[in-house]
């Protein structure tokens, strides 16, 4: 399984606080992803 196919159902949250499905980020166009853990 690609690794796009298992993170399109992850939600998150925006930066007003709206959820938004990973899936519908690269939809229609290409994204680049970048998770930062931050502890600080």
């Amino acid at each position: 399984m690609r690794l796009a196919t298992r993170l399109a159902p992850i939600e998150l949250r925006d930066w007003t606080g709206a959820p938004v499905r990973l899936g519908s980020l690269w939809a229609e166009r290409p994204v680049v992803l970048v998770f930062v853990r931050h502890f600080g």
